[in-house]
């Protein structure tokens, strides 16, 4: 295939996916393996992780090596055609998606419902295996994140912090992207592993964001 035809067949779909592509998904577009490498060659695509590219000259997406292990985790699919089995960011990169709290974190986090069994070699992705609603997650600047009453009931129950999940929970409320009762009833059921057992939502919602 010339560098015409397979940039014609690989331009429109890293268009709807932030000008990214996997390998797997140019194969599906009839650009073979060989004419990836030489389009990498040519300075037209630049490899961003394993089996992902960027177009040249394509803007760099916000989280892009978010993006790109999230592409990973269902190479052969294109953003519009997944769902849930094949993969959801959350836990603390859902906070990155969202741009709530102060976390750093070093890895980047998805959680795969059953019965799905998804391994990966990368050892800065963490694989949550963990049932989902179809109301626990929404689409955010094209990527399936858990909600933020979701992201909220993650974090705390891989028992984060207080301080921490207080400020993702403030940051919520501030932004506008959760309503207080559902971030209160979300939560509710982990007040006792932080300490207060006697409290009702609100109140443990109010003493995480200090409100």
């Amino acid at each position: 295939m010339s560098f015409v035809r397979a940039m014609s067949s690989l331009s429109p779909l890293a268009e709807t996916q932030h000008g990214l592509v996997t390998a797997r998904q140019a194969t599906s577009c009839g650009a073979h393996r060989r004419d990836l490498s030489r389009l990498v060659q040519a300075g037209v695509l630049e490899h961003v992780a394993h089996g992902v590219y960027r177009v040249a000259g394509a803007p760099r997406p916000e989280l892009e090596e978010l993006r790109a292990a999230w592409l990973q985790l269902s190479p052969e699919l294109q953003t519009d055609q997944r769902g849930a089995a094949h993969g959801v960011v959350s836990h603390s990169s859902a906070t990155l998606v969202y741009e709530v709290g102060l976390l750093s974190p070093q890895r980047w986090e998805f959680t795969i419902p059953p019965p799905r069994r998804f391994r990966t070699r990368r050892q800065d992705v963490a694989i949550h295996h963990a049932p989902l609603r179809a109301d626990d997650l929404q689409w955010v600047d094209g990527l399936l994140v858990t909600t933020p009453q979701r992201t909220v009931t993650d974090l705390a129950s891989v028992r984060l912090d207080g301080g921490h999940l207080g400020l993702v929970a403030a940051d919520l409320l501030d932004r506008n992207l959760a309503h207080s009762d559902d971030l209160a009833a979300a939560l509710a059921p982990y007040a006792a592993a932080y300490g207060l057992p006697d409290a009702t939502d609100q109140e443990f919602l109010e003493h995480l964001t200090h409100r």
